[in-house]
């Protein structure tokens, strides 16, 4: 088995590789013309580094405001969580903007911007055309989740009153709760009035506000605390010692740790075993409504234990579960070769073996020079009739 970070630096940064540069890729550009807007809107996507060996999985997808600006960090830390443990795998779709102030307030407050007033139609390109275009094309799950910062933030705020449905979690950080007289503030208010439940996740956090964005910051947690809807799971962060500019990068992580709080499987908990997790994962699946099945390092991570305690073929068992969830993982097949090993049953080790190289050649894994290496060594092993291979 082996372990893989995902270490994101800039969008196409060039890193040096004796002597030679290599871009290091987190992404592709799109374009889509939008008949709502009449404009061509350009975004930017990031793929779970299993997307391309995982054929058969589907993805919730992060729609990013601001994309241009928050785009790299957002993917950095999805792929570092998900590699971790901490967060399942998301799609990271960062959409660029174009005119801000029309696109994310619902008023046109005129005494204070002007040009403002065009959340409505802003949010009907997202429902209709971007939404549906990224669902064709990519494999995503239908968990949607919206992240905006500043008056992205408020248009985050605004699509809770105006369309909750279309998103099943809301990352709001400083949101503009100023504009119009605290109309974002008061539209949901209003809205949480008229609704008796809401099954979403809504986070909000703020940075180094004082006066009356303190004020106004503080009003709105009074609303969720004695106004949320049954079923909102909601959680509001101060950041004090981060500026407005900055704090995306911080709430973030903490809202995706936040919105799958119960995902990383803790050390402690393998000891009440495998039926255990997946009552643990039942459980979350209800909460987040959407199927979360027990995670591939999780089940690896039982057969393991279960081969260090002796139980080689409870190991065996689980690692063949993992491979069957998991058919296209070089990795999953690369633990079962050890478990086989551990069994003596070295025909088997050497066919698993090959199967993590051939599924690393065929999904162009990163780590394919490993597995060729175990792959080699197993055939040797198995020529010599020697029972350790690693």
């Amino acid at each position: 088995m082996i372990f893989r970070a995902l270490m994101f630096c800039a969008l196409l940064l060039s890193s040096a590789v004796v002597g030679a540069s290599t871009p290091v890729i987190i992404g592709e550009s799109q374009e889509i013309h939008s008949k709502v807007l009449n404009e061509n809107r350009s975004y930017q996507v990031y793929l779970p580094a299993s997307y391309k060996w995982a054929i058969d999985r589907h993805y919730p997808v992060l729609y990013v405001l601001d994309g241009k600006s928050h785009f790299v960090h957002s993917a950095g830390s999805i792929g570092y969580l998900a590699s971790n443990g901490e967060i399942p795998e998301v799609i990271v779709v960062a959409l660029a903007s174009t005119v801000r102030v029309r696109d994310f307030t619902q008023t046109d407050w005129s005494e204070a911007w002007v040009g403002g007033g065009g959340a409505e139609n802003f949010k009907r390109f997202l429902s209709k055309e971007l939404i549906p275009e990224i669902e064709r094309s990519y494999r995503a799950d239908g968990f949607r989740i919206l992240s905006g910062h500043s008056a992205g933030g408020q248009f985050v705020l605004y699509t809770v009153t105006s369309e909750p449905d279309l998103f099943q979690a809301y990352f709001a950080f400083s949101p503009s709760l100023d504009w119009d007289h605290n109309l974002p503030q008061k539209s949901l208010e209003k809205s949480f009035d008229a609704r008796k439940s809401l099954p979403a996740f809504l986070y909000i956090a703020r940075s180094d506000d004082s006066g009356q964005a303190l004020a106004d910051y503080e009003k709105l947690v009074e609303t969720l605390k004695n106004k949320s809807p049954a079923g909102l799971r909601w959680k509001c962060m101060a950041y004090p010692e981060e500026t407005h500019i900055n704090i995306s990068l911080l709430a973030q992580i903490d809202a995706l740790r936040s919105l799958y709080s119960g995902y990383r499987f803790h050390n402690d908990k393998f000891v009440e075993g495998l039926p255990y997790a997946e009552k643990h994962y039942q459980d979350l699946s209800k909460m987040l409504g959407r199927t979360m099945p027990v995670p591939e390092n999780v089940l690896n991570d039982f057969g393991y234990r279960a081969l260090s305690d002796g139980k080689i073929q409870d190991a065996i068992v689980l690692f063949e579960r993992n491979v069957a969830t998991n058919p296209n993982s070089a990795n999953a097949y690369d633990s079962l070769a050890d478990a086989y090993v551990a069994a003596k049953q070295w025909q088997k080790a050497v066919d698993a073996s090959n199967k993590a190289l051939a599924m690393a050649i065929k999904f162009d894994n990163p780590n394919t020079a490993y597995f060729k290496q175990q792959a080699e060594k197993m055939s040797v092993q198995l020529r010599q009739g020697v029972g350790a291979v690693k």
